[in-house]
Order: C-alpha cells, then sequence, then structure tokens
C-alpha cells in the first residue's frame, strides 16, 4: 500500500527524542547512586527492536507499505518506551517519600467501599477469583493486539495515537507514584493467609516486597527479565482498560467485547491487583487525560472508515 500522505509519521521523532531523554535519565541517576543495571537482560529487547527496524525500512523503502511500516515502527516504540519506563519506575519508587495510603483509605471508607469485604466475597468463590485473574493478566496481551489490529485495519494514525496514549499516561503514573507512593490496599491492610483460603490472586505480599525494597535500600538492582509492576496509584491497569476501550471503540467488531473484558478488569483490580477503589479512579482519570492531549477528543466516536488500500 503506497500512500503520498505520511503524516502518521510525524510523531515518530518525537516519540524517539521521548526514549533518548528517558534513557538519558535512568542512566545518570543510576550513574549517581548505588543502583546496578542487569544490561544482558537488555539482549531481547535489542534484538527484537533491531530486527523490527530492519523489517520496517523495508516496507517503508523497498517495498512501501504503510500499513505494515507504522505497526514495526509502534511496536518497537513500545518495545523500547516499556524496558525505560520500568526502570524509571524502580528509581522513583527509590525517592521513599511519604506513602499516601490512609488517605487512599479514607477516600475508599467515604464512598463506602471496603476492600476486605469486596475481596473477601470473592476469597469466599474461588471460581470467581480464577476467573478474576485470568482476566487481570490479559491487559498486556491486549494491549499488544490493539496496536496490531489498528496499525492493520484502522485509520493510519490510529496505531500511533494508542501508543502515545499509553507512554503518556504512563509516565504520568510514574510521576505521580513517585511524588505520591502508596503501597496499595493490600500491602497497607496486609492480610493473612487465611484471608486468601483457596483464592491466589496475580498480586500477593511476596510480589509488593520489591516496592518495599526499593523504598528502604535493599534492592539496588534493576533487571529487565522479570520486571516487577510497582505503582499502586494511580492504577496502570485502569489506564490501560480506559485506552483500549477508548481505542477500539471506532472498530465494531470490537467495541463491545474490549468493552466488556476491560469494565471487568478493572473490577479486577483491587481483587488482582490489591489495589485501593481510589486507585482505580485515579487510573481512569489519568486515561481519559491522556486520551485527550494525545487524540484530541475523549468522547467515543462513529466507527471510522478504513483507508482503501
Amino acid at each position: 500500500m503506497v500512500l503520498d500522505d505520511t503524516s502518521y509519521r510525524s510523531s515518530w521523532p518525537w516519540k524517539a527524542a521521548g526514549i533518548l531523554c528517558l534513557a538519558l535519565l535512568n542512566a545518570i541517576w543510576i550513574a549517581a547512586t548505588d543502583f546496578r543495571f542487569d544490561y544482558p537482560s537488555l539482549t531481547s529487547l535489542v534484538g527484537m527492536t533491531a530486527l523490527l527496524a530492519v523489517v520496517g525500512t523495508f516496507y517503508r523503502t523497498k517495498r512501501p507499505n504503510a500499513r505494515f511500516e507504522i505497526l514495526c515502527a509502534e511496536t518497537a516504540f513500545l518495545l523500547t518506551f516499556s524496558a525505560n519506563a520500568a526502570v524509571t519506575s524502580y528509581l522513583v519508587t527509590s525517592l521513599n517519600l511519604p506513602l499516601i495510603d490512609d488517605h487512599l483509605i479514607a477516600f475508599d471508607r467515604m464512598v463506602g467501599f471496603d476492600w476486605e469485604a469486596y475481596v473477601g466475597f470473592v476469597n469466599a468463590r474461588p471460581a470467581i477469583g480464577t476467573v478474576s485473574s485470568l482476566l487481570y493478566i490479559t491487559t498486556l496481551s491486549q494491549v499488544a493486539l490493539a496496536v496490531l489490529v489498528l496499525g492493520l485495519t484502522g485509520p493510519l494514525k490510529s496505531a500511533g495515537r494508542f501508543v502515545s496514549a499509553v507512554a503518556l499516561s504512563a509516565i504520568a503514573c510514574i510521576v505521580v507514584s513517585g511524588l505520591l507512593p502508596a503501597g496499595g490496599a493490600l500491602a497497607t491492610i496486609a492480610p493473612g493467609p487465611e484471608f486468601f483460603g483457596a483464592n491466589a490472586p496475580v498480586v500477593d505480599l511476596a510480589y509488593k516486597q520489591t516496592f518495599f525494597d526499593l523504598r528502604s535500600g535493599a534492592e539496588r538492582l534493576i533487571s529487565l527479565d522479570q520486571p516487577r509492576g510497582l505503582i499502586a496509584f494511580p492504577s496502570y491497569h485502569c489506564t490501560l482498560s480506559v485506552l483500549l476501550i477508548l481505542a477500539c471503540w471506532p472498530l465494531r467488531i470490537l467495541r463491545w467485547p474490549v468493552f466488556v473484558i476491560n469494565v471487568l478488569i478493572i473490577l479486577t483490580t483491587p481483587i488482582d491487583g490489591g489495589h485501593h477503589l481510589a486507585d482505580a479512579f485515579g487510573g481512569i482519570a489519568v486515561a481519559l487525560l491522556a486520551w485527550k492531549a494525545t487524540s484530541g477528543r475523549i468522547r467515543l466516536g462513529r466507527t471510522q472508515p478504513v483507508p482503501a488500500t
């Protein structure tokens, strides 16, 4: 598919500059502190990004195909950005600023939400807990699938806008989580093992320990092999769910399945992410602001026509 309109590339220099700035910030921060970085853990990322760059260049110069070029470029950006953002999240967690969990619990109580009762209801019904966990772990796969579908079938700029929103919202969540850190409802309440019964949530107290080790200085190795999600407030899981709904809404075949699945995922965040309800509200707000900033509209729009190929 050869198109004269190449405006879909307009954001790529800014995205590349953003990754460079983030990588530079991480490198300076690590060099100036006692953090250590596991450089061999970069191997898979470098290899995959290089492959995408080669394939993308082929479809830009040798056999022009805008959709394949977009798919390669946006996927490469998402991979490299995500790796750098994960490192930044580790670094800002080490700032060890005062936790705000008491305020988040107070908010939950004000709106009538009882974390222990909500999660306890699911714990007493392990089948619901299993479904909840299965839904919760689909988010990253959905993001990858959305980039694929939007890149191949959506308007030419749709994949780029989605990826930009994902990146911008990640930066926002990282900054907020560094300045207003929270351990989450699970880590704050810290119920005993008997509370969960036969239910095994995705995020448990052992998973949350990395967050506290970074704050105390006990953990100073950063590796991309098994990065941990550290952000409690705002919930980045909820942010991604809202962005997926907004990005996929114009695609009739995906509109309602994506909507239903991601509304359910938002409901699972206190269960499998150990989040306060306030975390979910914060994540939703971040998503709406990021979508507005990157695409110029928040409202769910009508189905958009797919350019002729």
